[in-house]
């Protein structure tokens, strides 16, 4: 409710606002529409009194003077033809337009993601190329494979992965087990070589 009564608000704001500029406008439009009348009014007197020297004249006088009703007869006020304002009717060509926006973000996107999938592709299609060309043995073995069987060549080289990986963790705790078995021996070298000293004394 204080949602429509706001938005009730800022309609009679922004109503208030257009119908001051419309009057300001009205009125300028009048005064210039004055202004022009008088000036011309001016200028078709001194056209009359010039062309009353010369003979033809009278001709020019009676055109000039059916010239100056018609100019008399323009409205001061224009009418504007097209209102320009939000309505019901209107909120749908709102939403299309947020639809579009949305659509356009979403292709962006996903040619954002495209591009760099592709681009990850390239880098695999040339490394693969530069191994086959080092090592064409095992790149034709490594073709047979996954030709074989996709699925199967995926399984292999995940649990080759996984095999990797696990002896890489051994060596990791066999080095940490041998530096705790080093610490170990020189700890007991110290010891051996302090009860050594005391038992000499």
């Amino acid at each position: 409710m204080k949602k429509i009564e706001e938005q009730l608000e800022s309609i009679e704001e922004l109503l208030s606002v257009m119908i001051r500029e419309n009057a300001s406008i009205v009125e300028l439009i009048q005064k210039s529409a004055e202004s022009q009348s008088n000036i011309l009014a001016n200028a078709v007197s001194e056209v009359k009194g010039a062309l009353k020297q010369y003979s033809s004249g009278q001709l020019l006088e009676s055109r000039l003077s059916i010239i100056q009703k018609r100019i008399e007869g323009i409205p001061a006020t224009l009418q504007v033809k097209n209102h320009h304002y939000f309505d019901l009717r209107s909120k749908g060509f709102i939403i299309s337009a947020a639809l579009l926006l949305i659509v356009t973000a979403l292709s962006v996107a996903v040619a954002i993601s495209s591009y760099r999938e592709t681009s990850r592709l390239r880098e695999s299609d040339l490394k693969f190329r530069i191994a086959r060309q080092l090592s064409p043995v095992l790149t034709a073995r490594v073709d047979s494979i996954y030709y074989k069987d996709p699925d199967q060549a995926e399984l292999e080289t995940q649990r080759l992965e996984a095999r990797k990986l696990s002896i890489k963790e051994a060596e990791v705790l066999l080095k940490q087990k041998q530096k705790e078995i080093d610490q170990a021996e020189k700890t007991l070298k110290m010891l051996t070589k302090t009860l050594s000293q005391k038992l000499c004394k």
